[in-house]
């Protein structure tokens, strides 16, 4: 990879993982009722992101066909993914779910590369995929058995990791037949998915929806601060990938993302790391170093 890849690969970790630590803040501070929280977050999320990436691109919006198809696909995963993630979180284990969808977001686009696209990859770099997939393990162990799994659980599970895949798919074949819409792309994933998960709010709260919207001063910076960091992140992540190996470029992202919020979990939150945990972040340290050679 080139400097200009690793710098951008370095932000957009650092951003999403943001987004991680300000959205796991701003759950614990939303003041209305907690199945509000996520709903809200999304709708609030894709109107941001729909809103900077046009300001962004200079208030242009052009959109041929295979961007408006792929921009659809892509809303339809991610509303996808947001609805499989509040299912699951509600039935089984954290780290099992989790897991699911980290590995989604690596063996899907992996398979669609290597099937499609025959992008390149070294042997090192192979090493270093299997090992940050073992690091995914070890760091996710503890409590994955903690919960008895309902009726469901491991289907949406499947979903996830589905989903996962798919949206990184989706921006890779987008970027492939359309590169100079990436921003396009953006727009019309957040801004169809917001509209969507609105009209399910609307009809879930029956006229109350504004209700749902509102903040205090706790609640307010975390999210200002999310949005941000998402809003920025999405838009350096469709910038690089047309220069990095789809491969290197998710292991790196989701495993440097993850081993962030281990730190943030320990430092901030004041958690006790497990052996296994520790092991975990050792072997994701290796693993992103071989995946950048």
């Amino acid at each position: 990879m080139d400097w200009l890849s690793v710098i951008l690969i370095a932000g957009i970790v650092l951003l999403y993982s943001f987004q991680t630590l300000f959205c796991t803040l701003y759950n614990q501070r939303y003041p209305g009722n907690a199945a509000w929280a996520a709903p809200v977050f999304c709708i609030l999320e894709s109107a941001f992101i729909t809103l900077i990436t046009w300001a962004l691109n200079g208030f242009r919006f052009h959109a041929s066909p295979p961007t408006l198809l792929f921009g659809c696909l892509n809303a339809l995963v991610l509303l996808g993914y947001n609805s499989s993630l509040m299912a699951a979180g509600k039935r089984g284990s954290y780290a099992f779910f989790n897991m699911a969808l980290l590995y989604g977001a690596i063996l899907v686009p992996m398979a669609y590369s290597a099937i499609f696209l025959h992008e390149g990859t070294t042997n090192l770099q192979w090493v270093g995929v299997g090992l940050m997939l073992i690091a995914f393990l070890l760091m996710n162990w503890e409590g994955k058995t903690e919960k008895t799994a309902k009726r469901g659980f491991y289907l949406f599970c499947a979903l996830l990791f589905l989903c996962n895949g798919l949206y990184s798919v989706f921006l890779k074949m987008q970027s492939v037949a359309c590169e100079n819409e990436s921003s396009e792309m953006i727009m019309l994933t957040f801004g169809l998915m917001g509209l969507a998960a609105l009209i399910q709010l609307a009809i879930a709260q029956k006229g109350n929806t504004l209700q749902a919207f509102r903040q205090n001063k706790r609640s307010l910076p975390p999210l200002i601060a999310c949005l941000l960091s998402a809003g920025l992140a999405v838009n350096g992540l469709v910038a690089v990938i047309p220069r990095v190996n789809s491969v290197v470029l998710y292991t790196v992202e989701n495993g440097g993302v993850l081993l962030l919020s281990f730190l943030y979990a320990v430092t901030l939150f004041h958690e006790k790391p497990a052996l296994k945990k520790v092991a975990g972040v050792v072997i994701a340290v290796v693993s992103i170093t071989l995946l950048s050679l």
